[in-house]
């Protein structure tokens, strides 16, 4: 039932982009894939926790840090026009996770996609009520199957342990469509990863995962008194 469902998932999540001429070879066409965003959102909004939505949002924290980078957030509804409310914000509080999108994964654009991740999980690192909480994020990519699973498991441990990186600020899960999973493995400590070849079955584990961090409940309470800036000071009697 499950596979069933998820079978033409990746078909439904990237198109071709336009032919581009290579600069190798004039006259040559190189035909790229390029995930469908909007197709991709709404597949994730009917299979993450009921309670939570995903929208192409901005996370904000109370100090008005508001990191740029995740595509798209996770977010707890604190009531159906949270995201009109904040002008396009999601409080940090409210937040479940986070999901990066790249279309050619490469190594340039992986090391791309992991520093847009430590930047993301920076929110909250400076405001008067820190919490431990670290933004779980997520990476779905394209390359087919170019970017052997090994090379992309170890490429992403030599990024981090070459710039020192704490374990909060890694990646929990990487899908390549199609092809296979890279997963934080939390029992071996900081920088460790385990690469599955998963094949068509791909998103149906990513999703399972996935789903696995965003329904872990959070203990900090959203109060949206913290996100009102104003010296307005108003008459009492």
């Amino acid at each position: 039932m499950i596979k069933g469902y998820f079978s033409g998932f990746s078909k439904k999540a990237s198109k071709k982009a336009a032919s581009t001429t290579t600069a190798a070879a004039k006259g040559s066409k190189k035909t790229a894939q390029k995930i469908d965003r909007k197709a991709l959102a709404e597949i994730i909004r009917g299979v993450i926790p009921s309670g939570l939505n995903i929208d192409s949002l901005k996370p904000i924290d109370s100090s008005g840090f508001s990191p740029d980078g995740a595509d798209f957030i996770i977010y707890r509804e604190y009531c159906r026009d949270i995201a009109k409310l904040m002008s396009g914000y999601i409080p940090y509080e409210l937040i479940h996770g986070g999901l990066f999108l790249v279309d050619d994964l490469v190594k340039n654009t992986l090391a791309d996609v992991l520093n847009r991740i430590v930047t993301v999980k920076k929110i909250n690192k400076f405001t008067e009520s820190e919490n431990a909480f670290s933004i779980p994020s997520f990476v779905i990519a394209d390359c087919g199957k170019a970017y052997p699973l090994i090379d992309l498991k170890n490429d992403v441990i030599n990024f981090y342990m070459s710039k020192g990186i704490e374990g909060e600020s890694e990646l929990e899960l990487l899908a390549v469509l199609n092809y296979g999973i890279i997963i934080k493995d939390w029992h071996k400590g900081n920088g460790s990863f385990v690469a599955l070849e998963t094949g068509a079955d791909t998103l149906a584990w990513f999703t399972i995962l996935m789903n696995e961090y965003l329904d872990i409940s959070r203990d900090d309470e959203f109060d949206l008194r913290k996100y009102i800036r104003s010296e307005k000071i108003y008459n009492e009697f």
